[in-house]
C-alpha cells in the first residue's frame, strides 16, 4: 500500500514537472516572439527615410518660381506656382504623406511648415510611422521693371510732351502690370536739359526707380561743323528697320548708343557707309520747304540726302498738307515698306534735320535678331477709322488734332 502511495506521489511529481516545463518553454516563446517583433518594429521605423529634390531639380521642374535650398527646406521666390509638397519628394522606403490638403503657393508670401508622415507595416504586419518637418518660406525679393524707349529724349520748345509717352512697359513678374509714378520737371517752354524720374511699386513693396534726360531746344536745321567733328553718327538696320543715333566717346569713336527710332527701309536700301549730302532745303527743291516730291507724285515732310537717291524722310503724303499723311503707309513703320528711303516719323525726321548736318556718317547693314542696343521702339499706329487719320500722331504742330 505504501508503496502505491509512492509510486502516485512521483507520477505527480513528474507530471508537475512536465507543466512546469512546458509553462517555461511556453514564456520562453513568448518572450523571444516578443523579442523578435520589437527589433521587427524597430528596424522596420529606423529604415522610414524621405529624400527631397535639389535646388537645381526644384528650379528645373518648377518654371514659375525659383528656389534656394537650405537645411530642412529653403526658400521660393515669389512667383505662380502652387506646389504640392509631396511633388519635392525625390525618393523614399516608405509611404508618403502630408496632413490635409497643404500647399506650397507661391503666389502668396509666408513661411510654411510641411510636416511629412512616413509609414509602412513591418513583418508582422504592425504599423510603423514617424514624422519629418520642413520649413519652406516664398519670398517677393524681384523688383518691378521699367523699360524706357530711350535715355534721352529731345523736344522742340512749344511741343507738347506726356512723361509716359517714353515708357515701353512697367510690370511686375508676377503682379503684372504696374503703374509708374512720374516726377517731372520738364518745360517745353524753355529751352534746356530736364528729368523725368519713374517709380513703380509692387504688392511687397519692392521698388524701382528710373529716370531719363529731356532736353528742349529751339528747332534749327543742322549745321556743318566747322571744326568737321560730327557729334552724332547713324546705324540703320535694314532687317530690323531701325534707326540707332550713336554719340562720340573719349576716343572720338561713335560707339555710345543715344537715341533708338522705328523706320521703314526697302528691297533697294543699300548696305554701307555713306555721308549725308547737301542739305535738300538749300537744293533747288528749297521753295517746296518743308515738303520735298517724292518718287510716286508723293511728298514727305523734311528730307536729308544719304546716297543718291536715297534719303531719310517723313512717311509720305498725298499733298504737301499736313493733314493728307498716307495713314495706312504710316502703319507700317517697322516693316520693309518704302522704295528705298528710309522712313521715319514727323517727331523722329525733325529730330534728324536738326541733328544730321552734311557730311554725317549713316551705315547701312542687316541684322535681324538684334535690332540695336537700344532695341526697337514701338511704333505708333494710327486707328483708321479716326478723323484725324490724316495727321501724324507724333508731328508736334499746333494744329495737329492728336495733340487737342
Amino acid at each position: 500500500m505504501e508503496r502505491k502511495k509512492h509510486s502516485v506521489y512521483i507520477a505527480r511529481r513528474i507530471v508537475a514537472l512536465v507543466i512546469l516545463l512546458l509553462m517555461f518553454g511556453g514564456i520562453i516563446t513568448a518572450v523571444t516572439g516578443s523579442v523578435r517583433r520589437k527589433r521587427a518594429n524597430r528596424e522596420a521605423e529606423e529604415s522610414l527615410s524621405v529624400s527631397f529634390l535639389d535646388e537645381e531639380q526644384v528650379n528645373s521642374r518648377f518654371k514659375g518660381t525659383s528656389f534656394r535650398a537650405a537645411q530642412n527646406g529653403g526658400s521660393f521666390e515669389y512667383g505662380t506656382e502652387v506646389i504640392d509638397p509631396v511633388a519635392l519628394v525625390v525618393s523614399h522606403t516608405c509611404n508618403v504623406s502630408v496632413d490635409g490638403d497643404r500647399k506650397i503657393d507661391t503666389s502668396v508670401s509666408g513661411d510654411y511648415e510641411i510636416t511629412y508622415k512616413l509609414y509602412k507595416t513591418d513583418r508582422y504586419g504592425k504599423e510603423v510611422s514617424k514624422e519629418v518637418t520642413a520649413f519652406y518660406t516664398v519670398t517677393d525679393t524681384a523688383p518691378p521693371d521699367i523699360r524706357i524707349a530711350a535715355p534721352t529724349v529731345t523736344l522742340f520748345t512749344g511741343e507738347s510732351f506726356d512723361p509716359m509717352s517714353n515708357v515701353i512697359s512697367c510690370t511686375d513678374p508676377v503682379d503684372g502690370e504696374l503703374s509708374c509714378k512720374v516726377d517731372s520737371n520738364v518745360d517745353t517752354s524753355e529751352e534746356g536739359s530736364y528729368t523725368v524720374t519713374l517709380t513703380a511699386a509692387d504688392k511687397s513693396g519692392n521698388e524701382t526707380v528710373t529716370s531719363y534726360a529731356v532736353d528742349v531746344e529751339e528747332f534749327a536745321l543742322a549745321e556743318t561743323p566747322s571744326d568737321g567733328v560730327y557729334t552724332y553718327a547713324y546705324k540703320v538696320n535694314r532687317a530690323a528697320n531701325t534707326v540707332t543715333v550713336y554719340k562720340r566717346d573719349s576716343n572720338g569713336e561713335y560707339t555710345i548708343p543715344y537715341k533708338a527710332m522705328v523706320c521703314s527701309t526697302g528691297d533697294d536700301t543699300p548696305v554701307g557707309t555713306y555721308y549725308t549730302y547737301d542739305d535738300p532745303f538749300s537744293s533747288s527743291w528749297a521753295p517746296y520747304y518743308p515738303w520735298w516730291p517724292l518718287y510716286g507724285d508723293v511728298y514727305g515732310m523734311y528730307a536729308t540726302g544719304i546716297v543718291g537717291s536715297i534719303l531719310f524722310h517723313s512717311v509720305p503724303y498725298y499733298s504737301p498738307d499736313p493733314g493728307d499723311l498716307e495713314f495706312e503707309e504710316y502703319n507700317k513703320l517697322g516693316t520693309s515698306a518704302s522704295a528705298g528711303c528710309v522712313r521715319l516719323s514727323v517727331r523722329d525726321m525733325l529730330w534728324v534735320v536738326s541733328h544730321c548736318p552734311e557730311g554725317t556718317m549713316v551705315t547701312f547693314y542687316d541684322d535681324a535678331d538684334d535690332p540695336g542696343p537700344l532695341g526697337k521702339p514701338e511704333p505708333v499706329k494710327i486707328d483708321v477709322s479716326s478723323p484725324n487719320r490724316g495727321w501724324d500722331p507724333t508731328d508736334p504742330d499746333p494744329d495737329n488734332p492728336w495733340n487737342q
